[in-house]
This record gives C-alpha cells, structure tokens and sequence, in this order.
C-alpha cells in the first residue's frame, strides 16, 4: 500500500492499486531486516529442538514413571511460569553477565528454553497420558529400558502432539520480546521484533515500513505451519478423540 494512502483522510475503503515500492524502500534503507529474520530463525529453532528434547523426557517421566510428588512437581512448575517475565527479567541478566553471554545465541535460547519448557511439558504430558500403557509393557517384556521405550515408542506416537507443540514454541520464541531487547545489544544480534521496534524516530513513525518489515518477518512462521499443517491440526485434536 502506497504510504500516501496510510496517511490519507478520510481513511480509504479501498486503496490504491498496490505496489512494492515499500519492500524496495526497506531493503535499500534497512538490509539488517534479513540478518533480524536470521537470528530469530537461529535462536527459534535451537529453542524449539531443545525444549521438545528436554521437554519430551520431563513429560515422559512425569506421567510415566511413578513416584511421589510428580503431580506436585508439575504444578510447582506452572506457579512459575505464572511469573511476569519483567519480574524475573534483571536476576537472568544477572546471571547471565555473570558468565559472559550477554550478546551471544546461547544466552536466549537458554533464556527462552526456561521461559517455555514448562507449556511444553504440560502439553506434550497430556498428550502421552493417550497412548495405551500396554504398548509400553509390551516393549518392556521385550527388555525395553525407560530410555528405549521413549526413543523406540512413546516418540514416534507422539509426532502430531510433538508437532503442534513445536509450532507453539516456536511461535512464543519469535514473539518473545524483553528477554530480547535485555540480552542482545549488539545490532548484527537482534531479533526480528526487536529490530522492527527500533524503526519508529523521535518524531515520525513510519507504518509503511514498519508493516513491510512485520509481514517480511512473519514469513518463516507461514511457511512452517503450511507445511506441516496436517501433522499440527492432528496434535491438536488427538487428544479429544482418543
């Protein structure tokens, strides 16, 4: 949309015909776009591996193997997260100036990994309790350890809760902004919402741009839930048929 139309008055029902001058505009005057787009890329997917990993094995354990206070554990684990992420926000830049990863992947995706593990675990947790307990005494009889019978059984049963849950997190890591703006000062190391928020001047606020830039950021996101769509709309509504 020409910016001319953003700005007219009265609004437009119906602009003007389209054009690309905007996605021109913002790659000639902000080519650090693509490299905001490559670090939410980078630090999206390390968290979403490394929650459905440790996320998997902690819901496993808390559904499967019987011990006391593993219901208590899980709920402890929810009054946590039921914390504002600006409450907890200076004792993990603390933290992690203590070990000198301010500026660095690891920082955020460890941050982000605390932040959404336990979501992950709630759900993928809810999502095992479906799977039939005699599938997994079957692998036991066979000299199956806990190890193999999550390796061997519980994970490949679990593809569409794991999917789903995998798109979620991804989601939450992209959207994620205070962590962000605290630990990655450096320009080449923001992220996409952190980027695109720095477009606004003292005295003008550019909506063309700013618009261009989101949608150019969502992409990723569009493309993984095109893709995958089948396998997440089945995550999602497995546990309502079983």
């Amino acid at each position: 949309m020409p910016a001319k139309d953003i700005y007219a008055w009265p609004p437009k029902l119906f602009p003007s015909p389209g054009t690309i001058d905007n996605y021109i505009k913002i790659f000639n005057s902000s080519p650090e776009l693509l490299r905001y787009i490559l670090n939410s890329t980078i630090i999206a997917v390390f968290t979403t591996v490394t929650i459905i990993l440790f996320g998997g094995l902690a819901a496993y354990a808390l559904v499967r193997i019987k011990f006391r206070g593993s219901f208590s554990i899980m709920l402890g684990m929810l009054g946590v997260s039921m914390f504002p992420n600006i409450a907890i926000l200076p004792a993990i830049f603390i933290v992690f100036k203590n070990l000198n990863l301010i500026n660095s992947y690891p920082s955020l995706i460890i941050a982000h990994t605390g932040l959404f593990i336990t979501m992950a675990i709630w759900i993928l947790a809810n999502y095992i309790r479906t799977i039939p307990f005699e599938i997994e005494d079957a692998a036991k009889i066979d000299g199956c350890g806990p190890f193999d019978i999550f390796w061997r059984i519980i994970l490949p049963l679990s593809k569409p809760g794991i999917f789903a849950t995998s798109l979620i997190v991804f989601i939450f890591s992209w959207n994620e902004f205070p962590l962000s703006l605290v630990l990655l000062h450096d320009n080449d190391m923001r992220t996409a919402p952190v980027g695109i928020s720095l477009y606004p001047g003292e005295y003008s606020f550019p909506w063309e741009t700013i618009s261009t830039a989101t949608f150019l950021s969502i992409i990723p996101v569009l493309i993984i839930t095109g893709i995958f769509q089948k396998q997440i709309i089945g995550g999602l509504t497995s546990g309502s048929n079983k």
